[in-house]
């Protein structure tokens, strides 16, 4: 699955960027913690000027906290590991090897996943010894850890996958952001549009509330505020964990089976390049019409302004190669 030469290859060409990931993602939540407590101590020592100041040492992980920061550095190391090894060139001199592309890919998705749950793990551990050490009252902390670890993994999974099928690394990144807002677009945007129609014609243009609690859990980005069990559901950890598998394997079999010819351009395999510009034009003429539904004439005139936008974006984006660096 994966191999101890392709490991020491990995860290040495990438020790920098595993060494600042590892350290902002395990030091992140600690320093945070810290920052809490000597703010309590700055407000007990104001006491004697304020008596009716109150001091509250006091964390609530539903509302936020640094972890929900864990999942930068899942998209920092993958894109040092796909995207601007690939645009360097570098990666076409690791596939040159003697090794199966599945290997090269599993020995980077491997080393990399595990630089960020060892990160997460210490960070844990530091975060709960500060919490026992200076009593910090705090809520749904082991649940929104094991929720970070979770949402980490979907994203460094998802731009991994984004970096097996496109050519450079703002192509990867684009590519990992549209599809984590996906379902919205391909089925929420519709039924939007579809709404604003039946509006114009006496029908009732209300959004239905089930339908947009459906398309949050099935929508990557929205996990990004809903770290851990909430509400008593298993859902908002099981799916994105669910995702995240879906995702190696996408990014598993796109790295093993595309070209790698393409560098600089938008995606690997240039069959995608005109299905996607169409589907951009599409999102962008339905996105400009909601947004300008007010009235039949603004709905129309924004669809034309949308598929100018989507043509000029998608022309500029897939078709224009990037320079190398």
């Amino acid at each position: 699955m994966v191999d101890r030469g392709l490991l020491y290859k990995e860290w040495k060409q990438h020790f920098w960027i595993f060494l600042v990931v590892f350290a902002a993602v395990m030091l992140s939540e600690p320093l945070t913690l810290l920052n809490d407590y000597f703010q309590y101590q700055g407000c007990l020592a104001e006491l004697k000027k304020f008596p009716d100041m109150e001091c509250v040492l006091y964390k609530d992980y539903e509302i936020g906290g640094a972890m929900r920061m864990f999942w930068v550095g899942g998209v920092a190391l993958a894109l040092s590991q796909i995207g601007f090894e690939r645009s360097r060139g570098t990666l076409d001199f690791t596939l040159g090897l003697p090794y199966r592309r599945g290997i090269i890919f599993n020995t980077k998705y491997v080393f990399g996943l595990s630089i960020l749950l060892t990160a997460q793990l210490l960070s844990y551990l530091l975060s709960y010894a500060l919490i026992i050490l200076y009593k910090v009252d705090v809520i749904h902390f082991h649940e929104y850890f094991i929720g970070s670890v979770i949402f980490c993994f979907m994203v460094y999974s998802l731009v991994m996958a984004a970096g097996a099928m496109t050519g450079n690394p703002l192509a990867q990144l684009v590519v990992a952001f549209s599809t984590s807002i996906l379902p919205y677009l391909l089925i929420g945007l519709p039924l939007a549009n579809l709404r604003i129609i039946r509006s114009f014609f006496g029908g009732h243009s209300a959004f239905f509330y089930g339908e947009t609690e459906l398309l949050d859990y099935i929508t990557p980005i929205m996990y990004l505020n809903h770290f851990g069990i909430q509400y008593g559901s298993l859902a908002f950890t099981l799916i994105p964990l669910a995702m995240g598998i879906l995702f190696y394997m996408i990014g598993y079999f796109c790295f093993i089976r595309q070209q790698i010819e393409r560098n600089g351009h938008f995606f690997l395999w240039g069959k995608m390049d005109r299905p996607i510009q169409i589907l951009v034009i599409l999102f962008g003429i339905g996105g400009f019409g909601t947004a300008s539904g007010s009235s039949l004439s603004s709905y129309i005139f924004g669809m034309l302004i949308g598929s100018a936008v989507g043509f000029l974006i998608s022309y500029f984006l897939i078709f224009k190669k990037i320079k190398q660096l």
